[in-house]
């Protein structure tokens, strides 16, 4: 094992060590906006699909009380959090289905009964890539 010579090796390391965590801390938060993007998405889709007609009025804030309920300490998913997932699918809708979708990007996660498609996410959108802008920006930016 070697020995460091002087005091720039030190500094050296440091830089190199803290670089390191630095695009570790980056892309740590990248992954993590991107799923709450996604799942954001998926459950403004499912309320968007049902609240509008197939559900009765106030069935969204019994959604919430009752997420509270189930999972202690949830915070997010309040009523008014989730009329912002269904505004924020029901404005990102048009944009992701006006554009064509590759079929390999095609993924499906079981969401309560239904199944929520969310190959839109991946798709890319007037040339910009989903994945290095869409999901950048924080849910409260869009």
């Amino acid at each position: 094992m070697s020995e460091f010579n002087n005091a720039s090796d030190f500094n050296n390391a440091t830089v190199i060590i803290k670089e390191a965590i630095i695009r570790s801390r980056y892309q740590a938060a990248t992954l993590v906006n991107k799923e709450l993007l996604a799942l954001y998405y998926a459950v403004g889709k499912y309320v968007s699909e049902n609240s509008r007609g197939a559900w009765g009025k106030g069935a969204i804030r019994r959604i919430s009380n009752d997420l509270q309920k189930e999972l202690l300490g949830l915070r997010g998913f309040s009523d008014s959090s989730i009329k912002n997932m269904r505004a924020f699918y029901e404005g990102w809708q048009p944009i992701f289905t006006n554009r064509q979708l590759p079929t390999g990007d095609l993924q499906k996660i079981p969401f309560i009964e239904n199944e929520i498609d969310l190959s839109l996410l991946k798709s890319h959108i007037s040339g910009f890539s989903a994945a290095d802008d869409y999901y950048k920006v924080g849910f409260t930016h869009h």
